[in-house]
């Protein structure tokens, strides 16, 4: 769905209005589809409906974001182990490609191309576990917590440190080292807290 892949990749931002209207005309779709789609994202928890006034693009609290990310921490965590169980030398050879491109992507690609990247990334990570369930919930986990979120990215060397916890959970794959690979998990998915406290206030 390309108005999905337009809220994953920032092209519309957190909090941002949807105006049917708009939609219809942006993305070619008569009324129905463009009702049908707004509906599904609700359910994906991408978009908020608010009563008498329409939909826009979610922008979590501090509050909601450390909630979501404490879950995904559960979770992500559990699959790397299965992952580290179940995964093949030919497996962590595509993970490390899929790293090696996102770095050479870097400098030279939009957000919106690394943001893709880094999806591919994560859901070829995760698919290593062998568990449809799972995998689907963690990535939609992820989806939601991509609007509005603050952290590494917003420099080009937070970009590259992101990368290196990529870099080190393939070697923590590669090594079978289950444990080890929790924790890097653990550090990649809660670098986002040494850019933003979390509040009660919004």
């Amino acid at each position: 769905m390309r108005l999905q892949r337009d809220i994953l990749t920032e092209k519309l931002r957190a909090g941002e209005w949807l105006k049917q209207a708009d939609i219809e005309s942006r993305y070619q779709a008569n009324r129905f589809e463009v009702r049908m789609a707004l509906s599904e994202l609700a359910a994906k928890h991408l978009i908020d409906h608010i009563p008498n006034r329409g939909y826009r693009v979610i922008n979590p609290s501090d509050r909601e974001r450390s909630d979501l990310y404490e879950v995904r921490t559960i979770l992500e965590t559990a699959a790397g182990r299965l992952a580290a169980q179940k995964c093949t030398d030919e497996d962590v050879d595509a993970l490390s490609k899929l790293v090696d491109e996102f770095e050479a992507a870097i400098d030279t690609h939009s957000r919106a191309d690394l943001i893709a990247l880094n999806l591919e990334f994560h859901n070829s990570f995760y698919a290593l576990a062998g568990n449809e369930l799972l995998v689907d919930q963690i990535r939609e986990l992820r989806e939601r917590g991509i609007p509005g979120r603050k952290g590494g990215w917003d420099t080009v060397a937070g970009t590259r440190a992101s990368n290196e916890d990529h870099r080190q959970m393939v070697d923590m794959l590669r090594r079978r080292d289950a444990d080890g690979l929790s924790y890097t998990i653990y550090r990649h998915l809660n670098r986002w807290r040494e850019f933003t406290k979390p509040t009660d206030s919004e």
